[in-house]
């Protein structure tokens, strides 16, 4: 699918995209998935740098580019690549070249059959540069390049976004530490949300109402760590507003909450679910490509499960063999 700068037009998605859904199976199993254990705190971001300057614009927002990537159609991207996955991280490695990079945050659904089994938008990824929107594509043309083969035949939809407002403020968390210094726990539950072009008329200034984030601090509590609501500066583009909502070491009830609220306000072809962050892809360090195969043994296990098998070490056990 040809892609283009923020100043010109993406190609348009071949298929409205709809509100993803859940399964309504394993609450338990998620409970434990968005539980942070008491004993062992992970930090959601690093400490910043005494001597570095915090990325922050004028308005107390994030002064680069937040790009989102959602994912409609988790299809193979063949021949090039066999799994979603492998052309999904190929394209986080690519970027990192990008000469204003930062880091990568992608993120799987909380319910993980919806990542294994590649449902749509069982992923979303979200890459913070640097530079302007305007200048994201023109200062590293590869990243065209890199999205039409990594994506290969599949509905997706880049979106080169300004970060416009935060709670709690006067500045977004993002934009509290420099360039580059951004983590986020695996174990802290997320909630996306995603309004088509148009924004299906809600009004901007009532986003906290009608994304859940209101909720989400209400319901999470003293876990809740803020949100953030980001404008997409492409006009052709199939989404107009991208929401991140940190809800931190909840439990799977205030996801519950948030997500409902959001699906009741935003309406038709709006985008919303519970996510973690499964992988903080820094400029340098641990390849990007590394998650396929973890995911692809976590497929296969399920798929041995399923059909009554029984892994070779579990069976030794059994036999007294192993």
């Amino acid at each position: 699918m040809p892609l283009a700068t923020a100043s010109a037009a993406v190609a348009p998605a071949r298929a409205r995209p709809v509100a993803s859904q859940r399964a309504g199976a394993g609450a338990d199993r998620r409970a434990r998935l968005i539980r942070r254990p008491a004993r062992s705190p992970v930090p959601t971001r690093a400490t910043s740098p005494a001597a570095a300057d915090p990325a922050a614009n004028a308005d107390g927002m994030y002064d680069g580019t937040v790009f989102f990537h959602l994912y409609p159609e988790l299809k193979s991207p063949k021949p090039i690549f066999s799994t979603f996955l492998e052309g999904a991280l190929h394209c986080c490695e690519v970027a990192r070249s990008h000469p204003d990079y930062c880091s990568a945050h992608f993120h799987e659904a909380i319910d993980q059959d919806d990542a294994i089994d590649c449902k749509p938008h069982g992923y979303f990824n979200m890459t913070l540069f640097k530079c302007p929107p305007a200048e994201l594509f023109e200062r590293f043309e590869d990243l065209h390049e890199c999205l039409d083969i990594g994506h290969m035949d599949q509905i997706h939809h880049p979106l080169p976004c300004q970060e416009v407002a935060a709670i709690p403020g006067p500045t977004s968390a993002i934009a509290r530490v420099p360039h580059g210094v951004v983590r986020y726990s695996e174990r802290d539950a997320v909630v996306m949300v995603a309004t088509p072009r148009g924004n299906n008329g809600l009004d901007a200034r009532d986003w906290r109402a009608w994304s859940g984030a209101d909720v989400a601090a209400e319901k999470a509590a003293e876990t809740f760590l803020g949100a953030s609501l980001h404008r997409c500066v492409d006009d052709a583009a199939a989404f107009e507003h991208v929401v991140r909502i940190e809800l931190g070491a909840c439990d799977a009830g205030a996801v519950d909450a948030c997500v409902a609220r959001a699906r009741s306000e935003c309406g038709d072809g709006a985008v919303v679910g519970g996510f973690r962050c499964a992988f903080n892809i820094e400029k340098t360090g641990t390849p990007a490509g590394a998650m396929p195969a973890v995911r692809e043994m976590q497929k296969k296990k399920k798929e041995a499960e399923a059909a009554g098998g029984v892994s070779v070490a579990d069976a030794g056990k059994k036999t007294g063999q192993v």
